[in-house]
């Protein structure tokens, strides 16, 4: 009995153990679930990524957003050519929507991580559990190129092709780094440094004086900068202001030859027009070198006049309110006129008394020099005008009261007597 409960037993596990292996596979170590391993724990949930290429990415590699670990990668499958990545997340772990993923370098030995990349600008919303990161929403990287002038470098090129939602790795850098040290311009550093040491050699003490005005002139420059964005604002300015008068600038370019041509044509005419105004400069100066005397007490006699002038100018500017509205002052018309009539109250006084004062004592006309329209001559002292001037000293010298001398009056010639006619003896 015992070997065939023995037969059976083998029978059972026999069979048991190809259903297990029949219905799971192992990978290696990085299949299986690591204790403890970032979202796996209480509350952690999964979504999912779908990129070109998984580009060295192993089971239980980190996640991380802003350098911070936050996940780690769960299953890695091919689906339609691309790799799908299930992310492992911890909880309270937010991820915008919009995201995408990169495969980036975790150190210099090879060992990849996983990158959650949160967009520019958010789309709105978060990744729940079981939302997928889409393959469009992975920028295209820019593959490093090289200077077609230079040859090709063996195995160098080719390893310089950096595959999309990937940061380069270690091999990219290095052939990257070849690439400028052999093919560069690296190597001409050095030639560089060989010329500069030509120029400042035996040149230190110009050198050492260029220093401190370089600094004074950076000062003044930075004293002014607000000139010089005014400057440049103008300048601005002035350019938009043409590119706006575009149409009429290429009008005066195209009539520039003609305009030259004028010029050209006139240029006999404005010789002869030059020569003349030398002559007339030349006589001008001549005139006023002659009359410069003249001038100045011309100038000098009308300087009393401007400045009576000038200290007229208030009143002078003040009587236009009257001299085109006489006899109204012309701020109180709109309030006098009514209509088509004025009211108004004139009062004149023409008597002689006042018109002596005012209008004859302006015009010199006063006393009997008006009514005879001469100078009264003795009359206007008082004295008879018929015998005053034959009796010496009745006349009195003018503005004076002194009385003019006798020998200084004209005497009358001697009258010889004429005998009678008819017999005198």
């Amino acid at each position: 009995m015992r070997p065939a409960r023995l037969r059976g037993g083998l029978v059972a596990g026999a069979a048991s153990l190809a259903l297990i292996v029949a219905g799971c596979s192992f990978d290696g170590p990085n299949s299986l679930p690591v204790p403890g391993a970032e979202g796996t724990g209480g509350g952690s949930y999964e979504i999912t990524a779908l990129i070109p290429s998984a580009a060295g990415l192993v089971n239980n590699a980190p996640v991380l957003i802003d350098d911070a670990t936050v996940g780690s990668i769960g299953d890695i499958e091919v689906e339609d050519w691309n790799a799908l990545v299930t992310i492992r997340l911890n909880d309270g772990v937010i991820v915008p929507r919009g995201s995408h993923v990169m495969v980036g370098l975790t150190s210099a030995l090879g060992s990849t991580h996983l990158e959650i990349v949160q967009p520019a600008e958010p789309e709105g919303g978060r990744l729940e559990a079981g939302d997928q990161i889409p393959l469009t929403k992975c920028p295209e990287q820019s593959n490093i190129v090289t200077d077609p002038s230079v040859p090709a470098v063996p195995d160098i090129n080719a390893a310089q092709q950096v595959s999309a939602c990937t940061y380069p790795s270690t091999e990219q850098v290095l052939s990257s780094l070849s690439v400028v040290l052999n093919g560069g311009g690296l190597s001409q550093i050095g030639d560089i440094v060989h010329e500069m040491s030509e120029v400042f050699g035996g040149r230190e003490d110009q050198i050492k004086k260029l220093i401190p005005r370089l600094n004074t002139l950076v000062a003044d420059l930075d004293a002014q900068k607000g000139n010089i964005i005014r400057a440049t604002e103008g300048l601005d300015r002035l350019s938009r202001t043409m590119n706006e008068q575009s149409g009429t600038i290429e009008r005066a370019l195209d009539d520039s030859p003609q305009i030259l041509q004028l010029l050209v044509d006139q240029r006999q005419q404005f010789l002869d027009t030059l020569g003349s105004v030398a002559t007339l400069s030349k006589t001008a100066n001549d005139i006023l070198d002659a009359n410069s005397e003249d001038i100045v007490t011309i100038v000098e006699g009308i300087e009393p006049a401007l400045d009576q002038l000038q200290a007229a100018g208030p009143a002078m500017t003040q009587s236009l309110n009257i001299l085109l509205t006489f006899p109204f002052y012309e701020p109180t018309i709109r309030r006098i006129v009514k209509g088509d009539y004025v009211n108004s109250d004139l009062t004149l006084d023409l008597t002689l008394e006042r018109l002596d004062k005012t209008m004859f004592a302006s015009l010199g006309v006063t006393g009997p020099e008006g009514v005879f329209g001469r100078p009264a001559g003795a009359a206007a002292r008082g004295l008879n005008p018929f015998i005053a001037p034959l009796q010496p000293g009745g006349e009195r010298m003018p503005d004076s009261a002194e009385p003019i001398p006798a020998n200084m009056i004209p005497q009358m010639p001697a009258v010889t007597p004429v005998p009678a006619a008819g017999g005198g003896r």
